[in-house]
């Protein structure tokens, strides 16, 4: 009996040891799992440098479709809700400024984008750009000459970035001389008597 019982305990030993190593390798490789998925989705997500070129060019290619009038290439880059905001303030849907472009209502003579800056979200689906623009056209009927502060909104979609939001704010002196160019995403408006002037580059 005493050597009956000596190899029943040995096989509990031997049994409880094994569920021991099987429990920790099962630990272990969920968080080897748990590490090369964050590994894979922060090696997934484009970097800051690549949003910010592909970004820029969206905004080259879409100052080359405003001169040629290119309304189907609109169709394509607006988001199915985007809203463009005006300089006088007025709201129009994409739908709207499309059928505008097709009237002869929204076309310019030249319009050109400068120092555009762009900030972008974590996962690189989201980005917002802001740029100046000189612009000699006709918006929605309206004529436009001279300078405006323009904001895009953007959004990643599986057929690439397409535009959510527009708004165009003319550029007067005063604004001019209130301007700060910062030096990085996280600078400080400068100290001014009016807490709500513009910060924009």
């Amino acid at each position: 009996m005493p050597k009956l019982f000596c190899i029943a305990m040995l096989a509990a030993a031997l049994f409880l040891t094994g569920c021991g190593s099987a429990a920790d390798n099962a630990n272990t490789a969920k968080l080897a799992n748990a590490a090369n998925a964050g590994t894979a989705n922060a090696n997934s997500a484009p970097s800051a440098a690549t949003t910010d070129a592909e970004i820029k060019k969206a905004v080259t290619d879409m100052a080359a479709a405003l001169e040629k009038g290119d309304s189907a290439y609109f169709e394509k880059l607006y988001t199915e809700n985007y809203m463009f905001v005006a300089p006088d303030g007025s709201l129009a849907t994409g739908a709207q400024r499309i059928a505008s472009m097709k009237a002869g209502e929204t076309k310019y003579e030249a319009i050109k984008y400068e120092d555009v800056t762009v900030r972008s979200n974590a996962d690189g689906t989201g980005a917002v750009s802001i740029s100046r623009a000189t612009v000699k056209g006709m918006n929605l009927g309206k004529p436009l000459d001279g300078q405006f502060r323009v904001t895009h909104v953007w959004s990643k979609t599986k057929d690439g970035w397409r535009l959510a939001s527009g708004q165009t704010t003319p550029i007067t002196a005063s604004s001019t001389a209130a301007n700060v160019k910062p030096s990085n995403s996280n600078a400080a408006p400068a100290a001014s008597g009016n807490s709500n002037s513009n910060v924009a580059k």
